[in-house]
C-alpha cells in the first residue's frame, strides 16, 4: 500500500549533471518558482544477501545492485499538474524511498503524446534525463529509465501548448538501488583496476567502443553485466550484442525489453574523474540465443539483438572475432567491474583450453583459463559486474566471454574462465536457439575470422592484417580501416621492411627476424590526427629445417641471438616424448638431435627469452 506525501521544493536553478535522449531540461527548471510536488514513498525492500564473485566450484551469477518494489503507479492519475503564468503546464510527480542511492522506474505502459517531452530528475537537481519523447514509445508498451541518483525522485511532463491528449505512462516495479552507482575517489572496483584510456589501452582504442555495461533486469532484481556489440559476416551494422547465459538467467522475455546498455562509460585519460562521466544509452534488446544453462553443459553465451541502431554519435565499434582453437599468446579483457567506468586487464602469458574452475588443460575444453598481468598502470582482474566481457586475443579478436574465476585485486594470479567463442559458434545445441553461426554467418560462408569495423564522426585509425604469424622470411599485408575521412597515412612496421611507408595501402612486409613486433598507423584528415598501435602485433617463428626429418633439426632464428632455448617435444595425444635445452646460440642457429624419437607427427613446444612458440615437426 503507497502512501502519499508532500512536499514543498524549491525549483530553482541548479547546474545540470549530464543528459541522455534528445537533452534539454524542464519547463520548471526556467521558472523562479516554489512548486508543490506529490511524493509517493514507498518502503525500502529488504537487501538480498550476495556474494561479490563465486569460487569457481560455484555457479556464477550476475551482480546485484538493486532490489525491486512493486507499485501501480500512474503518471497521468497520480500526478499533480501546474500552470505558469504563460499559461504552460507541466503535469510532475514524486517517487522516493529513504536511503536508497538511486531510483530505477519499470514501465508497462510507456506512450508519450507527440510533442510532449518527459524528464526524470532527482530532488536536488543533480541528475536528470530525458527529454523521452514519441520517438521513445516502444512497440510492446515495456519500457525502463536509467538508474537517476538519490532517494527522492521526480518525474515531469511538458505537453506541447496547446495538447490535450494525457501521456499513459504506468510504473509497475521501483528498484531500489543499494550499491554499485558510487563514484568517490576510484568508483567502486577494486584499487588495482586499470583504465581502459591508460596506456594500457592504446592499442585497444577500437576494440573498446564495442564495449557497454548492462543494467538488466531479471524479475525483481537488477543486476550489471558486461557484453560487446558483435560483427556478422555481412558487416551491416546489425546491432548483435554478446554476453554471457547467467547475466539474467531467469530474465522474461519483457525483461529483456527494459535492459539498458551503457556506451562509452569511461574516463577521458588515465586519470580517475573527479566526477562520473557521461555514458551513451540505449534501451530495450531481444535474446536471439543462449547455451545451456550450467558450466558443465555449456560455454556460458548469450546472444541479444538490440532494439534500436546505434547512432552515430555514440562512435560504435562491432569488433571482430575468431572461432579458432589457437591459444593467443597475449590480449586483453575489457569490462565495467562493479559497474565502474570502462576498465582494461592484460594477459602476457598464452591461454589455455581447459574445463570450467580447472587447473589443468582440456585441448576440448568449452573454457578458456587466463591469469592476468602486472602493467605500468596496475594490476587488472575481473569482479562481479564483469561478467559477459569479451576477452580479446592479441589481433583484437573476441575469443571468449567471462563466465567467473578467482582472480580479484585480493589474489592478483588467481585464473579466470571465458567461454570460448569456437564453443558458442556451433557447439551447444541446436542452430535456432544455441549457436552463434546463424546469426554471424546467416549465408552460412564458412568464415573462421572476421575483423571489427565502426562507423561515427570521429577520425579514428583501424587496421587488419591478412596474418600475424609468419615464419621468418614470410611477406604480410596490412588492410587500412580507419573511420572518418582520412587524408594521409603514416605506418611504422617495427621489425618489417619497409619500415615506414606514408600511404594508404602499404604493400607487402616483409620480416626477416624472430620475434615479436610492433605495428603504428596515424591518419590524418587536415584537422586532426589519430593513432593506433597494435603492440606484438606481428609474430615471426623461426625456420625449421629439414622437416620431415629423421634426426637432426635445425632450429634458424634468422640470425638473432638468444639467450636460451628449451624444446619440449608432444606426441599426437598431448603427451611429453623429449625435452631438448640449449643456453645460447651467437650465430641465431642452433640444430638439435631428435634421434630418441619415434616415426610420427609431432608438436614442438619452443621457448626461448624472446617468445614461445608451437609447431609442427614429422619424424619418419
Amino acid at each position: 500500500m503507497r502512501v502519499l506525501s508532500f512536499i514543498i521544493i524549491s525549483l530553482l536553478a541548479f547546474p545540470l549533471l549530464a543528459q541522455v535522449s534528445e537533452g534539454g531540461s524542464p519547463a520548471s527548471f526556467n521558472r523562479n518558482a516554489v512548486e508543490e510536488v506529490q511524493f509517493i514513498r514507498l518502503d525500502p525492500p529488504v537487501i538480498p544477501q550476495y556474494d561479490d564473485k563465486l569460487p569457481p566450484a560455484e555457479e556464477p551469477q550476475p551482480y546485484q545492485i538493486a532490489e525491486g518494489i512493486a507499485v501501480d503507479i500512474d503518471l497521468a492519475g497520480d500526478g499533480k499538474w501546474f500552470i505558469a503564468p504563460d499559461g504552460s503546464r507541466s503535469l510532475k510527480l514524486g517517487i522516493a524511498s529513504e536511503g536508497a542511492r538511486a531510483l530505477i522506474f519499470y514501465y508497462d505502459r510507456f506512450s508519450l503524446p507527440e510533442g510532449g517531452r518527459l524528464f526524470i530528475y532527482s530532488h536536488d537537481r543533480t541528475g536528470l534525463i530525458g527529454a523521452f519523447t514519441s520517438r521513445n514509445n516502444p512497440s510492446g508498451g515495456y519500457f525502463a529509465t536509467e538508474a537517476v541518483a538519490g532517494d527522492h525522485i521526480i518525474l515531469e511532463y511538458d505537453p506541447p501548448r496547446n495538447g490535450t491528449e494525457l501521456p499513459d505512462v504506468r510504473i509497475y516495479q521501483v528498484h531500489y538501488v543499494y550499491r554499485g552507482l558510487e563514484f568517490i575517489g576510484k568508483g567502486q572496483s577494486g584499487p588495482c583496476e586499470v583504465n581502459v584510456n591508460c596506456p594500457e589501452g592504446d592499442s585497444w582504442q577500437n576494440e573498446k567502443r564495442s564495449v557497454a555495461k548492462i543494467v538488466l533486469k531479471a524479475g525483481a532484481g537488477t543486476y550489471i553485466c558486461t557484453g560487446a556489440l558483435v560483427n556478422n559476416v555481412r558487416q551491416d551494422s546489425t546491432p548483435y550484442f554478446l554476453t554471457a547465459r547467467h547475466c539474467g538467467n531467469t530474465a522474461s522475455l519483457t525483461d529483456y525489453s527494459q535492459w539498458v546498455f551503457h556506451f562509452n562509460y569511461e574516463s577521458l585519460g588515465c586519470e580517475e574523474p573527479s566526477q562520473p562521466p557521461p555514458s551513451s544509452t540505449i534501451s530495450g534488446s531481444q535474446l536471439l540465443a543462449e547455451a545451456p544453462y550450467g558450466t558443465t553443459l555449456g560455454s556460458d553465451f548469450k546472444l541479444l539483438l538490440l532494439d534500436q541502431d546505434i547512432p552515430e554519435t555514440y562512435s560504435p565499434y562491432f569488433s571482430g572475432w575468431s572461432r579458432s582453437e589457437y591459444a593467443s599468446p597475449t590480449g586483453v579483457g575489457i569490462h565495467h567491474p562493479k559497474g565502474d567506468i570502462k576498465k582494461i586487464s592484460t594477459y602476457i602469458s598464452p591461454l589455455a583450453s581447459s574445463d570450467y574452475g580447472s587447473g589443468g588443460t582440456n585441448p576440448e575444453g568449452m573454457y578458456w583459463r587466463v591469469v592476468w598481468a602486472e602493467t605500468e598502470s596496475g594490476h587488472g582482474v575481473t569482479e562481479g559486474g564483469s561478467s559477459g566481457s569479451p576477452i580479446f586475443d592479441n589481433t583484437g579478436k573476441i575469443v571468449g566471454t567471462l563466465t567467473g574465476g578467482g582472480a580479484s585485486c585480493q589474489a592478483l594470479t588467481e585464473p579466470d574462465y571465458y567461454g570460448k567463442f569456437s564453443w558458442h559458434w556451433d557447439r551447444n545445441g541446436s542452430p535456432g536457439g544455441a549457436q552463434l553461426r546463424p546469426y554471424l554467418d546467416p549465408d552460412n560462408t564458412g568464415a573462421n575470422s572476421l575483423g571489427g569495423f565502426g562507423y561515427g564522426s570521429r577520425l579514428l585509425a583501424n587496421f587488419e592484417a591478412d596474418t600475424t604469424t609468419i615464419s621468418i622470411g614470410g611477406r604480410i599485408s596490412f588492410d587500412d580501416k580507419s573511420d572518418g575521412e582520412p587524408e594521409s597515412w603514416r605506418w611504422a612496421f617495427s621489425g618489417g621492411n619497409p619500415s615506414i611507408v606514408t600511404q594508404q595501402d602499404p604493400g607487402y612486409i616483409t620480416y626477416n627476424q624472430y620475434g615479436k613486433y610492433d605495428v603504428r598507423l596515424v591518419v590524418h584528415d587536415g584537422l586532426q590526427s589519430d593513432t593506433l598501435t597494435r603492440k606484438e602485433y606481428i609474430r615471426v617463428t623461426p625456420n625449421l629445417y629439414p622437416n620431415p626429418t629423421d634426426n637432426n633439426l635445425t632450429i634458424d632464428f634468422g640470425g638473432r641471438q638468444v639467450e636460451f632455448i628449451e624444446i619440449e617435444a608432444y606426441d599426437i595425444y598431448g603427451r611429453m616424448a623429449g625435452k631438448y635445452e640449449n643456453y645460447s646460440t651467437t650465430t641465431g642457429v642452433w640444430t638439435v638431435s631428435l634421434g630418441n624419437l619415434r616415426s610420427g607427427n609431432y608438436v614442438l613446444r619452443i621457448k626461448t627469452n624472446v617468445q614461445e612458440d608451437k609447431m609442427p615437426v614429422i619424424i619418419y
